[in-house]
C-alpha cells in the first residue's frame, strides 16, 4: 500500500477487544525495542498492526494512554512471576519463596534491559495523588510486602494474640523491610545495565542472596 500500512483483515462485529490486544503487543514491541517511552509513535503502532492511525483512538484516548496500559500489564506479569516463583518454593518455607523471587526478579530485569527501564525509567511521571494509589507499581509491591510478612512471622500462630498496636508497628516494620529488599535489588539491576562492571548471572544471585540476609536480619 502506498503509505506504507500492512493490510489486515477487518474486526468482524464484537472483535474490538481483539485488535485493542493487537496494538497493545505491537505497542510493546516497540517499546520493548527501542526503551524510551517518547520514541513511540502512534503511526508506527498503527503501522505494525496494519490499520490507520486514527483507528487506535478508538481504543485508547492518546499515546500517554496506550503507554499507560502497556507499562500495567507488564507490570502485572511481574506480580505475577514473583507469586509463582514463591508459591513454586512453598513447600520449603516462606525464606526459600522469598529468596526464589529475589532471583526471579533479577533474571527478568535482565533478560528485559529495555522493557525494564522503561517500567522504572524517569519518564513515568505521576500527576496527582490518585494516579500513585492507583498505579501498578504497587500490585509488585503488594507482592513484596506478603513475602516479606511471611518471613517476620505476619499472619502466622499468634498474631491474633498479639495487641493492635504491635500489629499495626510490625506491619509498617514488614513494609519498611520489604521496600529495602526491592528498592536494593533495583539498584544492583540498575547498575548491572548501566555501568561497564561485568556481573554474571551467578553473581547477580549471590548479590541478591547477600540482600536478602541483610534485608531480614535488620
Amino acid at each position: 500500500m502506498a503509505d506504507g500500512f500492512k493490510r489486515r483483515t477487518p474486526s468482524r462485529w464484537g472483535e474490538g477487544g481483539a485488535l485493542r490486544d493487537e496494538i497493545l503487543a505491537a505497542a510493546a514491541r516497540l517499546l520493548t525495542e527501542s526503551g524510551r517511552e517518547g520514541d513511540l509513535s502512534l503511526r508506527a503502532v498503527a503501522r505494525e498492526v496494519g490499520i490507520s492511525a486514527p483507528s487506535i483512538y478508538l481504543h485508547f484516548a492518546d499515546r500517554a494512554e496506550l503507554v499507560a496500559t502497556v507499562t500495567q500489564r507488564a507490570y502485572e506479569r511481574l506480580a505475577t512471576e514473583l507469586r509463582e516463583a514463591r508459591e513454586g518454593e512453598a513447600a520449603n518455607g516462606p525464606r526459600a519463596g522469598l529468596q526464589a523471587m529475589t532471583r526471579r526478579y533479577c533474571q527478568l530485569a535482565l533478560d528485559n534491559p529495555k522493557l525494564y527501564r522503561l517500567m522504572f525509567g524517569i519518564e513515568r511521571t505521576l500527576r496527582s495523588r490518585e494516579e500513585m494509589a492507583s498505579h501498578p507499581l504497587f500490585l509488585v509491591s503488594q507482592v513484596w510486602l506478603e513475602a516479606v510478612a511471611a518471613c517476620r512471622g505476619g499472619g502466622g500462630e499468634g498474631r491474633d494474640e498479639k495487641r493492635a498496636g504491635d500489629m499495626e508497628g510490625e506491619g509498617r516494620d514488614d513494609q519498611r523491610v520489604a521496600w529495602l529488599l526491592w528498592f536494593s535489588l533495583h539498584g544492583v539491576v540498575a547498575m548491572a545495565m548501566s555501568t561497564p562492571f561485568e556481573t554474571d548471572r551467578h553473581a547477580m544471585q549471590e548479590m541478591a542472596d547477600d540482600l536478602l540476609k541483610l534485608a531480614l536480619a535488620g
